[in-house]
């Protein structure tokens, strides 16, 4: 009986970590002359896809639980390019720091969107944001997407087609949080 509840309880636990998985990852755990090898599959063993510098960030499209190991299917944004050799592929978690917070493109549109945190398998994203006399943003406009109808990406990677540059609404929005500290604290 005590070994259903030990694997029910660690099936649980897997699927809510799934639900609430990352949009971003920075490598971390490599030495400055070393790279971060992505792989086919969720395997040490399966054929290099390619690789990564130390430090580089990268989104996240899904994880998983191989065996003891969490792998996670990371690829690489827009603005933040490493190779010609790349393809999406798998790294071992160990080797990424995560993180919610950051430009994201909301079922397949790009539109400057702007995550500030996931939970529970949704995410808080600023689509759009008031400003005062001052420029100075005023309100931010949120809606709680679920996390499978996003991408994360770079500034580059979410303008618009129509638009020619880059979003800096991150620069706004921060500043916002900056003036109301607390806002964070208040997301569930």
């Amino acid at each position: 009986m005590k070994i259903k509840i030990v694997i029910l309880t660690v099936l649980l636990s897997v699927g809510s970590w799934a639900d609430s998985m990352a949009l971003f990852g920075k490598v971390i755990n490599v030495s400055e002359n070393d790279i971060l090898n992505v792989r086919s599959q969720s395997n040490y063993r399966s054929k290099k896809v390619g690789e990564l510098p130390p430090n580089a960030y990268v989104g996240i499209e899904k994880c998983k639980m191989v065996k003891s190991s969490t792998w996670c299917r990371v690829y690489q944004l827009v603005q933040n390019y490493y190779s010609d050799n790349f393809h999406p592929g798998w790294v071992n978690a160990r080797y990424l720091k995560f993180s919610d917070r950051g430009y994201v493109i909301v079922q397949g549109t790009r539109n400057c969107a702007y995550a500030l945190s996931c939970n529970n398998g949704r995410c808080e994203v600023v689509l759009d944001f008031e400003t005062n006399n001052d420029h100075g943003v005023s309100k931010l406009h949120t809606e709680w997407i679920e996390r499978s109808l996003l991408k994360g990406e770079s500034n580059f990677g979410v303008t618009p087609e129509n638009e020619d540059g880059y979003c800096n609404s991150r620069i706004f929005i921060d500043d916002y949080l900056k003036k109301y500290p607390n806002y964070l604290n208040n997301i569930k």
